[in-house]
């Protein structure tokens, strides 16, 4: 069973879910260059960004598909309990 709080993400990966979170849209999703902007316009640094997208995507909260990222949401993750 997966356990989101047995590996935490960090401040600032946590904050970068919550605004792409908001933006994404979960069916059309987005390119990373586009998240990126995203991000760098919620006044994150050019390396937080990076940072922040490289770890949502390792741990699983951010998935590419077809060069296209998509946000796991909550809900996703309950369903896996």
């Amino acid at each position: 069973m997966y356990d989101r709080d047995e590996r935490p993400l960090g401040a600032v990966a946590e904050s970068a879910y919550e605004v792409l979170l908001e933006t994404i849209d979960p069916e059309n999703g987005i390119t990373r260059s586009d998240a990126h902007e995203r991000l760098l316009e919620a006044d994150y640094a050019e390396a937080d960004a990076e940072y922040a997208i490289d770890r949502l995507l390792s741990r699983g909260y951010l998935y590419d598909v077809n060069s296209q990222l998509f946000v796991t949401e909550d809900e996703d993750f309950e369903e896996i309990e």
